[in-house]
């Protein structure tokens, strides 16, 4: 992927939490929710509601359409069940240990203590807030850039190289959603001064 294609991602700076693993190349599979890569079970049960939410929602919408008190019904219990596994999750002290990058549905950037090698690959985790979702990726580091006023902090550009298209759609989502919060901020704070 050339630096232009890269660039016409949309991106933003965030706070998430990051489990980042290097794997070797011979170790990558289509799938980054493989056993073989140790995803932590709360990530797993997030991105497995997730799925089943995608999967089902026309579903709902069909039987909302057909029905609307059972499918007034049915998006409660969809409801409950969400609150309960962000509920699990959020009490995890190991996931609420955030770092600041910088994520677009191509790739990620992130601060390291050392250095990484570029053309490596890295098995990475990725827990988005509020709401707790969570993507697996497998990819390749394409920068690792001494911070030249810290001695021992590099900045490391990985390139998405296995991304399922759920999870892709959901960064866009989470992206455009923050994008969205920060405009109606910056709109409340001038508000007065009008």
């Amino acid at each position: 992927m050339s630096e232009h294609e890269r660039r016409d991602f949309y991106r933003m700076e965030d706070r998430v939490h990051l489990i980042r693993t290097p794997i070797e190349k011979h170790l990558i599979s289509d799938d980054p929710y493989s056993d073989r890569y140790n995803v932590p079970r709360q990530a797993l049960l997030i991105s497995q509601l997730q799925a089943i939410d995608n999967e089902s929602r026309d579903l709902l919408r069909q039987v909302g359409d057909y029905n609307r008190a059972l499918g007034s019904y049915l998006k409660a219990l969809e409801e409950k069940i969400d609150l309960l596994a962000r509920y699990v999750v959020s009490h995890d002290k190991e996931l609420a240990q955030k770092e600041t990058v910088n994520l677009s549905e191509g790739g990620i950037s992130f601060y390291n203590s050392s250095p990484l090698a570029t053309g490596s690959y890295l098995h990475l985790i990725v827990m988005l807030f509020p709401s707790y979702s969570s993507i697996a990726a497998i990819g390749q580091v394409r920068t690792c850039e001494k911070i030249d006023d810290q001695p021992t902090l590099y900045r490391v550009g990985v390139e998405f190289s296995v991304l399922l298209e759920q999870d892709r759609k959901l960064i866009v989502r989470h992206i455009r959603r923050r994008e969205s919060q920060t405009i109606r901020e910056q709109a409340q704070k001038s508000g007065p001064n009008k």
